[in-house]
Parts: structure tokens; sequence; C-alpha cells
């Protein structure tokens, strides 16, 4: 079973993304969404599954205050 969460886009390269995750950096494939910096991605297994809004990512993250 796959487990999708959420993370920040802190940079946009061709085809990929790097986002902030809990504070963590992470590299990500981006061919199947089209975000811009400070967007919120839903990721599973190094792949950005679909661009979400801020409201419903600091939800889906439990309002950690990972912003």
């Amino acid at each position: 079973m796959c487990q999708a969460t959420v993370g920040r886009v802190v940079n946009v390269g061709k085809g990929t993304i790097t986002i902030d995750y809990n504070g963590t950096k992470k590299e990500l494939d981006a061919k199947l969404v089209k975000v811009e910096k400070g967007d919120y991605v839903l990721f599973s297994a190094g792949i950005a599954i679909e661009k979400v809004e801020k409201d419903e990512a600091i939800e889906i993250m439990g309002g950690c205050g990972c912003r």
C-alpha cells in the first residue's frame, strides 16, 4: 500500500521539483504536475502526484505548522 503526503515546493527544475517536507528537502519527479515555487503538492514514491491548495495541505499535514 502506498501512502501519499504533502510538501511545499521550494525549487522548480525541468521535470523535477524540490520540496520542503517537515524541514527535509526532497527532489521529486514533477512530470505529472504544473507547479510554481510556494505551491503544495501531494507526493508518493518520489513522484509529485497532484497540486493541492494550501488549506488542504495544512489539513493533510495535521496542522503541524510545516509551512
